[in-house]
């Protein structure tokens, strides 16, 4: 039985197809729900922050609240641009009840200096799309760092929680107990 009836995956300007993809096949094995593409949502140059070269992330969040909810479906922005919240200098993403935003701009291993790595790129990009839709579900932050509701305060913390729930974070959205 699915968490949630489904997910709606939305595209926040250009977004390379192979990571739509990632998502599409990679959050049902984490998050029993289904996943649909849907239409991209063009960048609103209203929330750019030129002196910051970023976009404000509540902001884009905001825009994503025009896109069609039926049901209980989940509405999922990705986006390629670097994000920000106010108080904090970027954000890997955000969310609120029944929608969520993931950038996958600081995901990048090429952003930290490393080589290329399409599998670690991939890792992160479903730990942090588990963890923001924890939150559009109603999951609050989990003091288990190797929960995926653990709040990363640098790529770091997101290599090491992976896209896992823990045991308690599993039974307040009604996953059964790992086996």
């Amino acid at each position: 039985m699915a968490v949630c009836p489904g997910v709606a995956l939305v595209p926040v300007g250009r977004v390379d197809p192979v990571i739509l993809s990632w998502v599409a096949e990679d959050l049902p094995k984490v998050l029993p729900t289904s996943v649909v593409e849907s239409t991209i949502l063009p960048l609103s140059p209203r929330h750019f922050h030129a002196g910051r070269n970023q976009y404000l992330a509540d902001g884009l969040l905001t825009e994503l609240s025009s896109v069609a909810r039926p049901g209980n479906t989940l509405i999922l922005g990705i986006t390629g641009e670097d994000l920000f919240s106010r108080g904090m200098n970027f954000v890997f993403g955000i969310a609120t009840t029944g929608r969520a935003l993931v950038s996958t701009f600081r995901l990048q291993p090429e952003v930290y200096g490393m080589p290329p790595n399409g599998k670690l790129f991939r890792r992160r990009v479903l730990t942090e799309v588990v963890h923001e839709l924890g939150h559009a579900l109603n999951l609050p932050h989990c003091e288990h760092p190797g929960c995926v509701m653990y709040f990363s305060t640098w790529i770091g913390d997101t290599d090491r929680k992976g896209p896992g729930f823990c045991y308690r974070c599993r039974r307040r959205i009604g996953l059964p107990a790992e086996g």
